[in-house]
């Protein structure tokens, strides 16, 4: 950046401030005795650049407004690296007010700007020049103060190293290092809170399987009652429908026998009077018989008696079917005695039950932790009434229904009292059916919040392992970034003596050559004449000032190399306060030959040697307030 012009109006000093066509290359001097606004010009650069200047802090800038006025405005026009020609305004009142705007210098007054307001104008003005305040006055400006060593781990210098954006990512590594390790902290926690939530709950994991298995014995148990219930009732049914039916059909066997028996004799005798009378007509029974049928029935023929017999035996025959078909309805009738007689058998093998009453409930329904199991035998009132099991009658039943000498009474009253028991039981089933339900579901309530703890336990411990992960991938960055730091600034100090074993021979006469810079930026000077590296505090204080302008330059340089790249001012209040005469001479020698980038150099001081030539002198008078342009 170079400056091509400076006005001001009621900055520090000056009431009016009016610098053009100011040389973009060469020496500028600027010289006058004390308190006669010689810095004045180097803060009002600095506060139209900035908006703040080297003397004063922020909160107190309204002091850059000179005594007696109530505002005060800068206007500079300079030449960044793009090679266009700016103008930056900045204004300020005594009550705070603070303005900037930026254009172009060739425009029109009533072109819209560039950029307006302070934070605008201060990032475009960066995006223009490549550097900041900070590193505006550890390099091209140097203020009217004791030349130091700079510090190094100011901002500017780590700007000059490139080291920001690597401390940058250090800090945003540690810290978001350090937020992990809360983060995992945190987790951790949480996770010994959500472990301390599930041993709370006192899951019983043989709990759950044992209700459910006796769950479904139950069920099953009562399902078997329903079936035999059903069984028993249909059987016992089937049984009184059967029993009349198979005496009508027994009795009507009899009868059916008895005249197949008739006829089979009626036959028999109707065949062999026929065949007496027909084969045998002399013997004398046939001659007998003969005379009692014609006593009979006068007209008869032998041949009757042939169709007699034949009819007889077709009623045999009938009768003989009909009997055979009474017996067939009767054996299925004793199938169905032999059903209920079988359901009968099978009640034998349900297990015994116990009946609770329905006002009584059990303290396992409301007591998870306590409940161990809730089997058909469990007394859950304390009044119960007892299924009676009479075995033997059962069994007498039984026979009884088998060869059909129970009757219809019997079987519905014995029956009955069976089912009576069945359905007892199967009242008691639902009843600890209902029981085991409740228990259950409120296990399985407790189940439930365990494995929802579990996956939060669970997740917790993933996000710890990612973090743990992270913090790794941090650890293993944070030691990149401090490697690669180290080595920055390694090549960075070699670079500055590099560049200060250009300028320091020149300075020094080259009574001093070499510079030995450590990473702190300590300065230790080579002598030639004591073939050694030497403490500043062994070296004379005007030697040690050229040195430190040396070092000074050296990181102008730098800074124009890393963020400038083209042509930059330097600014030097008072660098040659401690000089003599031949040191100031030679350094003003110097000066334009450092550096191709380096071009417009304004050197401040009380006065210079008439017989030196710079390309602009800027003479300052302690009694005016106002500077109109004066060439040498």
């Amino acid at each position: 950046m170079i400056i091509n012009a400076i006005q001001s109006s009621n900055i520090l000093k000056y009431a009016d401030l009016d610098l053009q066509d100011i040389p973009e290359q060469g020496l500028i001097a600027v010289s006058g005795p004390n308190e006669s606004g010689k810095s004045s010009i180097g803060e009002t650069v600095c506060f139209a650049l900035f908006g703040r200047t080297f003397s004063l802090n922020m909160d107190e800038l309204s002091k850059v407004i000179r005594w007696g006025e109530t505002h005060c405005s800068a206007k500079l026009e300079f030449t960044p690296r793009d090679g266009k020609r700016y103008r930056l305004e900045r204004f300020l009142d005594d009550a705070g007010n603070h303005s900037a705007r930026l254009t172009l210098a060739a425009s029109a007054s009533n072109d819209e700007p560039i950029a307006r307001g302070v934070e605008q104008v201060a990032d475009k003005v960066y995006e223009l020049i490549g550097y900041e305040y900070e590193e505006f006055v550890e390099s091209f400006y140097l203020a009217q103060r004791e030349i130091t060593t700079p510090h190094p781990h100011s901002y500017a210098v780590k700007t000059m190293a490139g080291l920001v954006t690597l401390e940058y990512c250090d800090a945003a590594c540690k810290e978001d290092k350090e937020e992990t390790l809360n983060e995992v902290e945190q987790r951790q926690t949480e996770q010994v809170t959500v472990q301390g939530q599930i041993e709370e709950v006192g899951i019983d994991p043989q709990l759950m399987p044992s209700l459910e298995s006796e769950h479904a014995e139950i069920s099953r148990h009562m399902d078997e009652s329903n079936r035999l219930i059903e069984q028993l009732d249909d059987a016992s049914i089937a049984y009184q429908d059967a029993l009349p039916k198979r005496e009508k059909a027994l009795s009507a066997r009899g009868r059916a026998g008895f005249f197949r028996f008739i006829f089979l004799l009626l036959t028999l005798l109707a065949g062999g009077a026929w065949y007496v009378l027909a084969k045998m007509p002399e013997h004398e029974y046939a001659l007998q018989l003969s005379e009692f049928i014609g006593n009979m029935a006068p007209n008869w023929q032998a041949s009757w008696l042939l169709y007699a017999a034949a009819a007889f035996a077709l009623l045999f025959v009938i009768f003989w079917i009909r009997r055979v078909s009474n017996h067939s309805s009767t054996k299925a009738y004793d199938e169905t005695a032999s059903v209920l007689a079988t359901a009968l058998d099978n009640l034998s093998s349900l297990p015994a039950v116990e009946i609770q009453d329905d006002s009584e409930v059990s303290e396992a329904a409301s007591e998870v932790a306590s409940t161990e199991s809730l089997s058909s035998e469990e007394q859950v009132g304390s009044e119960s009434e007892s299924i009676v099991v009479d075995r033997a009658a059962r069994e007498r039943l039984s026979q009884r229904v088998s060869d059909w000498s129970a009757g219809i009474a019997e079987v519905r009253d014995g029956v009955g009292h069976e089912e009576s028991q069945l359905r007892k039981g199967v009242e008691v089933d639902r009843r600890r059916l209902g029981q085991l339900d409740q228990v259950i579901a409120q296990e399985q309530e407790r189940l439930d919040r365990v494995e929802q703890l579990q996956g939060i336990k669970a997740d917790l411990k993933q996000k710890i392992e990612e973090k743990e992960r992270h913090m790794a991938i941090c650890a293993v960055a944070d030691e990149l970034i401090q490697g690669t730091t180290r080595e920055v600034s390694h090549q960075f100090n070699r670079k500055l003596r590099g560049l200060v074993s250009k300028t320091l021979p020149l300075f020094t006469e080259n009574r001093y050559e070499h510079l030995q810079i450590d990473d702190d930026l300590s300065v230790r000077a080579f002598s030639s004449e004591k073939r050694d590296f030497m403490d500043l505090d062994e070296i004379s204080s005007g030697t040690q000032r050229q040195i430190m302008l040396a070092v000074r330059l050296a990181l102008s340089q730098e800074l124009v190399d890393r963020a400038v790249q083209g042509s930059q001012f330097l600014f030097l209040d008072e660098p040659f306060a401690f000089f003599d005469e031949k040191r100031t001479r030679s350094s003003l020698t110097v000066l334009p030959t450092l550096s191709e980038e380096l071009n417009q150099i304004w050197i401040v001081a009380q006065d210079f040697a008439d017989d030196l030539k710079f390309d602009l002198h800027v003479h300052c008078d302690r009694e005016s307030d106002s500077i109109p342009l004066k060439q040498a």
